[in-house]
């Protein structure tokens, strides 16, 4: 229903709502410049798109959401461009959008002037119902037994744990935090806004991590993560940070995702590689057969060591965060 809903909204706002509006409400960045383009530390095609006006407007572009791209003639007709890309980093005048292809990109950047939306999100709604097919068919592990307890038709089980003292939190604040480490199975912590949730938390999470090597947090928005991963990294946790932060400062760059990819030591040997598959395939057209599989041959071999290089820099990564 939800997913009908604002897919009917989408097509909505795409057919009656005029470019102006959508700007105001943050939907649109129009008009907007292609800047540089380039190969990110992840081997995706990207390009930036920038605003020189409109700034103050906050917008609803960030990390993961889809967005098309449309030109818009003098009499005020729009027309969209046939690819849908991903942003990849947003903030209040720079947009980098990861780009389907190279296509994609000459088609942008034959444009001086053009527009960028938000795009109906079909991915999340697709991993939300693989999601619910793949707890609705679990039987006898792990994922149907959490089902039964979230149901109510099987009981949580709790350890029992000596009560650990927390006293810069609220007697509240640490029965929570107590009743979060005694569960074996889920704990849920709630309550009204402004009551110390979020607090509560970060510490469950750091207390954990004394008894677990990690701990995935998961939240509905990126502000959310962020303010979390913004105090665990205070407290000297190796915070491996998905995606792009939303209030962007050098503390937290530095432990996202991609920047310490491309921090790695067998980084640099990756970028050199990549590069030169780019280049052999951009010389396939200009061979005859012989020379043509000699190259297939030579880029097989080049994946094959990017490939390895790819697992070894995420083993790394993902081994070394909390």
């Amino acid at each position: 229903m939800e997913y009908e809903y604002e897919k009917e909204e989408f097509q909505r706002q795409t057919e009656t709502m005029g470019v102006a509006r959508k700007v105001k409400r943050g939907l649109c960045w129009y008009p907007a410049y292609p800047g540089k383009s380039y190969y990110n530390s992840l081997n995706q095609l990207v390009i930036e798109i920038l605003r020189n006006e409109d700034k103050e407007i906050e917008h609803a572009f960030e990390f993961g959401r889809p967005v098309c791209f449309f030109r818009q003639s003098f009499d005020g007709k729009v027309t969209y461009m046939n690819f849908t890309a991903a942003v990849s980093y947003a903030d209040e005048e720079r947009m980098v959008v990861v780009l389907p292809g190279a296509s994609a990109l000459a088609d942008i950047q034959a444009e001086e002037q053009l527009g960028v939306q938000l795009y109906f999100d079909e991915t999340s709604y697709r991993a939300m119902f693989d999601a619910l097919e793949e707890v609705l068919a679990a039987k006898g592990n792990r994922l149907a037994e959490l089902r039964e307890i979230l149901l109510g038709t099987a009981k949580p089980g709790f350890r029992e744990l000596h009560p650990v003292r927390f006293p810069w939190l609220n007697s509240t604040q640490e029965t929570a935090v107590n009743k979060v480490l005694c569960a074996r199975d889920v704990a849920i912590v709630h309550g009204p806004p402004g009551t110390g949730k979020t607090t509560t938390l970060v510490e469950a999470i750091y207390e954990t991590l004394h008894r677990e090597p990690q701990v995935l947090v998961c939240a509905q928005s990126n502000t959310a993560v962020d303010w979390i991963s913004e105090k665990l990294v205070d407290r000297g946790v190796p915070v491996l940070r998905i995606g792009n932060p939303s209030r962007v400062n050098d503390k937290m760059l530095s432990f996202t995702y991609e920047r310490r990819f491309e921090n790695h030591p067998a980084y640099p040997e990756l970028w050199g590689i990549r590069k030169s598959i780019r280049e052999l395939n951009g010389q396939l057209r200009r061979k005859n057969y012989s020379e043509r599989e000699s190259l297939r041959n030579r880029m097989s071999r080049l994946r094959d060591r990017a490939t390895e290089l790819e697992i070894l820099i995420n083993a790394d990564l993902f081994d070394g965060a909390a």
